[in-house]
């Protein structure tokens, strides 16, 4: 299970999930990045692909319940801790709560209180870094950038943030699929590992995508003494951040569709969307065999 003992955890099949705001998950994650006697640890921001991918890989669900903080990234995993811990399980209250995504997003923070959303996310971590002056490394390939671009626009926008250094997401001049056999068959990551220990910072942020990501930061904890590594996803190609993806309506953002609005600016998206009815699925099955979990 993900290591912090402060927050309420809810097991959504087979990950655990930390029951935190936004603004207790920042203060838990600056307390932690100050601390230089705190050892390496990795956060993670699963949303309804990890889970797909982690209901059916034992490794993968392992991999994100080691993390020391699971923050859900998506209404999908609120409306699923909504169903399966605040009420029945049964037809009639899966359709409704479906509905209330929708209708009543406000509803669906009863049990998981906030999404660790992206942007909305990380801004508020990089403004309370730069605060406290909390060092930050930044990890990643965004697309049609490099991270420098990335870098270079989070100092016009806090420019007393001390970025210590950035990374592209090509690790031992591999990526992807061949990065993350590479990581399962040797150790391509110690020479990023090298390099984070020469700058020492104390918050990593890894914008490479799931599973990668996540494989990548459980290895550099093992070698580093300090620091707190977060997985960004795809942050980093936001136009904020430097790239080129615009933001989700504010409307979108309210009711949890920004995957919709991720659809529509990239159709080629739809077979990963296959991910949506086939959690809703899993999470009706898991309500009525009772609360138990994949292990």
């Amino acid at each position: 299970m993900s290591q912090q003992t402060k927050f309420k955890k809810y097991r959504l099949l087979g990950v655990e999930v930390d029951a935190a705001t936004t603004a207790q998950a920042i203060d838990y994650i600056a307390a932690v990045a100050a601390n230089p006697q705190s050892p390496a640890c990795y956060v993670t921001k699963p949303y309804v692909e990890f889970l797909d991918q982690a209901y059916a890989d034992r490794e993968i669900r392992q991999l994100l319940n080691q993390s020391e903080l699971s923050m859900a990234d998506g209404v999908a995993l609120s409306w699923a801790a909504y169903y399966l811990y605040g009420g029945a399980h049964n037809v009639g209250r899966l359709f409704y709560t479906l509905a209330q995504i929708v209708l009543q997003p406000d509803a669906l923070r009863k049990i998981l209180p906030e999404r660790a959303a992206g942007t909305n996310f990380t801004w508020p971590l990089l403004e309370r870094c730069q605060s406290q002056r909390l060092s930050v490394f930044l990890i990643g390939s965004p697309k049609h950038n490099a991270i420098t671009y990335t870098a270079a626009a989070i100092k016009r926008r806090l420019p007393d943030l001390q970025i210590v250094g950035t990374a592209a997401g090509e690790v031992a001049g591999q990526q992807h699929a061949q990065l993350q056999t590479a990581l399962r068959t040797g150790h391509p990551e110690r020479e990023l590992a090298e390099t984070l220990m020469l700058a020492k910072p104390d918050v990593i942020l890894v914008g490479m995508g799931f599973p990668l990501q996540e494989q990548l930061m459980a290895r550099l904890v093992q070698h580093l003494p300090h620091g707190v590594l977060i997985g960004e996803g795809g942050t980093f190609d936001y136009r904020s951040f430097g790239g080129q993806r615009p933001k989700a309506p504010r409307l979108m953002q309210a009711t949890g569709l920004e995957w919709l609005w991720r659809l529509m600016l990239e159709p080629r998206r739809l077979r990963r969307q296959l991910a949506i009815p086939r959690f809703i699925w899993r999470v009706w099955r898991e309500g009525k065999k009772g609360l138990g979990a994949n292990t």
